[in-house]
């Protein structure tokens, strides 16, 4: 009798502890790092409406028109961490178009060489991937963010969204462009996602995964808006390379 009753308190503590650490895998999964050694603390899209010039001889203007997200992560030490952590590079990657807009063509660019402007619309800065350099200073356009933190930014652009063309107009307030071909809001909206991965020195990796909902604001009408994100429910999660 004695030998049933302590088998039976063996299962018990045994189906406990299996429990409990399903418990715990499970509010992982969900909640994910508790304690990060940095943070994601906002995250700042600016949509704004540009053009390219087409020549063509006949018109004064004559423009192919796309419009902009500029998409700014900024990354914070979390003074909560006690270990000392330092930033060996940041990484974007698996970039996707979860929705696609109406109209226009999506595609993405890291920050140009261009002192005079952070992005450009060109393909040599084309690209999925973007990885971040940990180094003493941040630096957007060097692809460097501050070993303890700093900001990061890469473009999601909506390409050939029609052309303008006009022999009436001296000067031309490119912020109306998109109400001039009778785009509306609607047509450009979009929704990507992309993993961004945290890589500390030591190797020590945490990942999450991001969507954002493109443009912000009522982009027709203004032309350039802005929205700051800082209620965000980012989970992180650890791995080890």
């Amino acid at each position: 009798m004695k030998k049933v009753i302590h088998i039976c308190i063996i299962i018990t503590i045994l189906v406990a502890i299996g429990f409990t650490g399903l418990i715990v895998v499970l509010r992982y999964d969900e909640k994910g790092e508790t304690n990060m050694p940095f943070d994601i603390t906002k995250i700042t899209i600016v949509s704004t409406t540009d053009a390219k010039d087409v020549e063509d001889g006949e018109n004064i203007w004559n423009l192919n028109i796309c419009q902009n997200n500029d998409i700014y992560i900024d990354i914070e030490k979390n003074e909560n961490y006690k270990k000392k952590s330092i930033i060996n590079k940041v990484i974007i990657n698996n970039v996707k178009i979860v929705k696609e807009p109406k109209n226009g063509e999506i595609s993405f660019y890291r920050p140009s060489n261009n002192k005079l402007s952070t992005f450009e619309n060109i393909e040599q800065y084309e690209q999925k991937e973007f990885e971040y350099q940990g180094e003493k200073t941040s630096n957007i356009q060097e692809m460097q963010i501050s070993n303890q933190g700093g900001r990061l930014a890469f473009r999601c652009a909506n390409n050939n969204l029609g052309t303008y063309k006009s022999n009436d107009e001296e000067e031309l307030d490119y912020n109306k462009l998109l109400d001039k071909i009778n785009m509306k809001n609607d047509d450009l909206e979009a929704k990507i996602s992309f993993n961004i991965e945290i890589v500390l020195i030591n190797k020590i990796t945490f990942k999450s995964t991001i969507e954002l909902d493109i443009p912000v604001g009522d982009i027709v009408k203004d032309g350039k808006t802005s929205q700051e994100i800082t209620d965000m429910d980012i989970v992180f999660k650890r791995t080890e390379n």
